[in-house]
C-alpha cells in the first residue's frame, strides 16, 4: 500500500486566523499556568493536546487555534492538560513518552492531535514539524507511529483512553516521491480505548470551514459538546458527527472506533444527574410525544419518535406504521421478449429463506468517492406481502432509518440517505429466481441524471469468504450501459453490480459496484457481511 495523508479536519485555511492568534498569544500562558479548575472528579484526568502547524514544507493555519480551544474545554471538564505546540520529532516523541509514563490504572487519558499525518501499510503516523519525507520508506523514520502511544496506554491499563486525530487533508509532501491515495488507515481501537477521526477512512475532508472562524468545524463541535453534563462520550462524538455532516452537506463524516468498557462522560457528577429527567418525567414525555402522533399518516413523524426513543414502549408499533406507510415497491417492467429469458422455468418460491423479525446483519461499506469506510446494521422489524420492513443504523451519523425492502426484484435504497450505494433485491433467494444460467428481466437504476437499463444474469454458485465467514453463495451480475449528456458532450455510462447471496444467512453476503463515465471511474464501492444474528 502506498502512503496517504490522514485527511481529517477542516483545516487548510491561510486567512482569517491572525487576529485570533495574536489575542490568544497574550492570554494563553497565564491561562494554562494554573492548575485545572472546574469539574470535581474522583479519577485522575490527564490530557495531552498537541498542535503542529509550523511545517517547513506546508505550514498550516488552524492546528494551534484548535489545540488551544480543545485544551480549554478539557481543562473546564477537570482534566490536567498539557499543551505542546510545533513539535519536532524529538519533542513529539518525548511528549508522547512522558504522557504515557504518567498513566496508570486510575487515570482517564485523552490525547488530541492537530497537524499533519500520513499512513503507510495500514499504520498511521503523526508528522513532526521538521519532517522532510522524500519517499514512503522514510515515513516510519520521520513520523511517530500512533501505535507507540496506544501501546503505552494499553500497558498502563488506564480505565479510559480517548485518542482524537484532527489533521489536515492535504499531503504536505505531494510533488515529491510520496504517493497520496485517498483516505487514512482504518484502525480498530484496543480494549478500553476510543479512537476518533475527524473524517471517515478513505474519505477526504474539506479544505476550509465556513465563515471567518479560525477553528475547524470538528474542533468547534468537539469543544462544545464535550462540556455537556452527563453526556456519554459516544454521544458526544455522535453530536460532533451530526454537526459536521450537516455543516459540510455530508462531505465530511467524522468516524470513531470504540472498545470502551463501562460508562464515561467528560463532565460527570451531580450537575449531570440533575439535568436528567426523572423516570416518571421521561415516561410522561414519551407518552405525550406518542399521543401527539399516533393518529398521523406521515412516516416522518414516526421516524422522529424513533430518533428520540429508539428503544421506547411504542418503537415496534412505530416501525410497523412506517412500514405500512411506505410506498409499494415499483412494479417490475413488462415481461421481456422470450429470447431474453432462459427456457427453464424458475424455481418455486422458498419461504424458508425469508428472514424473521429480529434478524440482524452488520456490513462494512467501503466507498471510494462518497462514504469512505463505515459500518451499517440492518434489523428486520416485520415481514409482509409487500416487503421486509427494516431498521438501519450507521456509524456515519446517529439517525435511525426505516425502509421497506423488496422480497423479489428491485433496487433497495435507504430513505433520506442518498449517499448510500443501493442494494439489489436483498431477499431475492426466497423468490426462487436464483437459478444458474437464468436471465432475469431487465432492471433500471438511476445513476446521477441517467436512467441506465441493466441486464441481470445468475452465474452459478461459488465459495465466498468475508469477515463473517466462508459461504457457498449464488452469484448474480447486473451490467448496464447508458449515455450521459452534459454541455453538449455525450459520454458512455458503464456500470456493473455483482451480488452474492448465501442461504445460510438469508441475505446478501457481498456486493460490489463499479461505474465509469467515459474513461473516468465515478463509483467504486463494496458491501461485505461482518456478522449475522438470525432467530
Amino acid at each position: 500500500m502506498k502512503a496517504a495523508f490522514l485527511p481529517i479536519g477542516l483545516r487548510c485555511r491561510r486567512l482569517g486566523a491572525i487576529v485570533a492568534l495574536l489575542c490568544c498569544a497574550l492570554t494563553w500562558p497565564a491561562a494554562f499556568a494554573q492548575p485545572a479548575r472546574g469539574i470535581a472528579t474522583t479519577e485522575e484526568r490527564l490530557a495531552l493536546v498537541i498542535g503542529n502547524a509550523a511545517y517547513r514544507t506546508d505550514p498550516l493555519d488552524n492546528p494551534i487555534n484548535d489545540a488551544r480551544l480543545v485544551a480549554s474545554s478539557l481543562q473546564r471538564a477537570g482534566f490536567n492538560v498539557t499543551v505542546r505546540e510545533n513539535l519536532d520529532r524529538t519533542a513529539l516523541l518525548g511528549a508522547l513518552r512522558e504522557f504515557g509514563n504518567r498513566l496508570n490504572e486510575n487515570t482517564i487519558a485523552v490525547l488530541y492531535y492537530a497537524g499533519h499525518g500520513l499512513q503507510l501499510r495500514d499504520r498511521n503516523y503523526l508528522i513532526p514539524v521538521d519532517a522532510e519525507i522524500r519517499s514512503e520508506d522514510e515515513i516510519p523514520i520521520s513520523g511517530i507511529d500512533l501505535s507507540f502511544i496506544l501501546g503505552r496506554m494499553s500497558a498502563a491499563r488506564s480505565r479510559i483512553n480517548i485518542v482524537i486525530l484532527d489533521a489536515c487533508r492535504n499531503n504536505p509532501f505531494a510533488g515529491k516521491t510520496v504517493a497520496a491515495p485517498r483516505g487514512l488507515a482504518q484502525m480498530d481501537a484496543p480494549v478500553g480505548t476510543l479512537l476518533a477521526f475527524a473524517t471517515a477512512p478513505g474519505k477526504l475532508a474539506a479544505d476550509s470551514g465556513t465563515g471567518t472562524s479560525a477553528n475547524s468545524l470538528y474542533a468547534l463541535y468537539l469543544s462544545k459538546h464535550l462540556l455537556t453534563p452527563g453526556l456519554p462520550v459516544e454521544s458526544v462524538f455522535k453530536r460532533v458527527r451530526e454537526g459536521v455532516v450537516k455543516d459540510t452537506q455530508q462531505q465530511q463524516v467524522p468516524w470513531e472506533s470504540s472498545s470502551l468498557q463501562g460508562e464515561f462522560a467528560f463532565v460527570p457528577g451531580v450537575a449531570a444527574a440533575a439535568r436528567e429527567p426523572a423516570p416518571d418525567q421521561e415516561a410522561a414525555g414519551e407518552l405525550a410525544f406518542w399521543n401527539s402522533i399516533q393518529a398521523s399518516n406521515r412516516a416522518d413523524e414516526y421516524r422522529a419518535y424513533l430518533r428520540q426513543y429508539p428503544n421506547g414502549r411504542f418503537a415496534m408499533l412505530a416501525q410497523t406504521r412506517i412500514a405500512a406507510l411506505a410506498p409499494a415497491p415499483p412494479a417490475p417492467p413488462a415481461a421481456a421478449p422470450a429470447s431474453q429469458v432462459a427456457p427453464a422455468a424458475p424455481q418455486a418460491a422458498r419461504p424458508e429463506l425469508l428472514p424473521r423479525p429480529g434478524d440482524t446483519w452488520r456490513y462494512r461499506v467501503q466507498d471510494q468517492f462518497r462514504l469512505g469506510d463505515l459500518y451499517v446494521t440492518a434489523r428486520v422489524n416485520a415481514v409482509t406481502d409487500e416487503g421486509v420492513a427494516e431498521t438501519w443504523t450507521t456509524t456515519s451519523d446517529a439517525q435511525v432509518r426505516t425502509a421497506l425492502a423488496p422480497r423479489s426484484l428491485g433496487f433497495h435504497a435507504l430513505p433520506d440517505w442518498t449517499l448510500a450505494p443501493p442494494e439489489f433485491a436483498p431477499y431475492l433467494q426466497a423468490s426462487g429466481l436464483l437459478r444458474a444460467g437464468q436471465v432475469i428481466v431487465d432492471q433500471q437504476r438511476r445513476i446521477g441524471q441517467v436512467l441506465v437499463p441493466m441486464k441481470v444474469s445468475v452465474e452459478g454458485e461459488e465459495d465466498v469468504t468475508v469477515a463473517a465467514g466462508r459461504f457457498r453463495a449464488t452469484k448474480l451480475v447486473l451490467r448496464g450501459q447508458g449515455v450521459q449528456t452534459r454541455g453538449g458532450t455525450r459520454s458512455a455510462v458503464l456500470t456493473e453490480q455483482i451480488v452474492w447471496y448465501a442461504p445460510e444467512v438469508k441475505r446478501i453476503v457481498k456486493q460490489t459496484i463499479s461505474t465509469r463515465v467515459g474513461n473516468v471511474l465515478r463509483e467504486a464501492s463494496s458491501f461485505e457481511l461482518m456478522e449475522a444474528k438470525l432467530n
